[in-house]
């Protein structure tokens, strides 16, 4: 088993928004590339302030977290819209330190209804559905 590293496309949520009232052009949604590390004993989606810079997000509040340091405070910043191959949610942030892997965490994977496979070291789709996106309401 290894680590599941997965690409995914990053839209600053309040830009999409903007663009639906006609106040921006699609072409002027900041975005993002980004390379993110999968880690189920994370709860979020975890960005570091260089990405979240170029989002142009906006702090919300900070949240205690525990850590491999014991608990400490994390800023909490407002969504983003993230795509993985045909899926896409939005999804609030939460910076990580400059160094740390950008995370994908369990609630994001809950969201887009996609389940590490550690053997392929890849994400995949629902099983349960044949690996069609499927929103659990129950």
């Amino acid at each position: 088993m290894g680590k599941i590293i997965q690409k995914a496309r990053l839209q600053n949520s309040a830009d999409m928004a903007a663009v639906l009232a006609g106040k921006i052009k699609p072409g002027k949604v900041r975005a993002a590339d980004v390379e993110l590390l999968v880690d189920t004993g994370a709860a979020m989606l975890c960005l570091t302030p260089k990405v979240i810079e170029s989002l142009g997000l906006h702090k919300l509040h900070e949240r205690d977290v525990i850590t491999g340091n014991g608990i400490v405070k994390r800023a909490v910043y407002e969504p983003v819209r993230i795509h993985i191959r045909d899926r896409e949610a939005d999804l609030n942030v939460m910076e990580v330190p400059t160094g740390t892997p950008a995370l994908l965490g369990y609630l994001p994977l809950e969201a887009l209804d996609l389940y590490p496979n550690p053997t392929k070291r890849v994400l995949e789709g629902n099983p349960q559905y044949d690996g069609k996106l499927v929103t659990d309401l129950l």
